[in-house]
């Protein structure tokens, strides 16, 4: 007869029961105004700081910061911003 492993109620729920969530984030497309011009569009606009300016570079994005609030989406004049699950 096989033996069964005894697993606790909080092993069960917390490693059989969901699945991993991955949290939805914001990505900066290369055709960002930043790379060939200046424009701080979306970091003006975004209350949490979450948008880091780079001198030509695009904008980096912190996502600890980032309560996706999508305000530097609608900001953004070229849709340059985007979400990705």
């Amino acid at each position: 007869m096989r033996e069964s492993k005894q697993y606790s109620r909080r092993q069960l729920f917390t490693q059989f029961a969901r699945p991993p969530v991955s949290k939805p984030q914001l990505v900066i497309s290369n055709t960002c105004d930043n790379l060939y011009g200046y424009c701080e569009s979306c970091i003006d606009i975004c209350s949490e700081q979450a948008i880091l300016w780079q001198v030509d570079k695009k904008p980096s994005i912190d996502a600890e910061k980032c309560t996706l609030c999508q305000q530097c989406i609608g900001a953004c004049f070229i849709n340059a911003i985007s979400i990705t699950d």
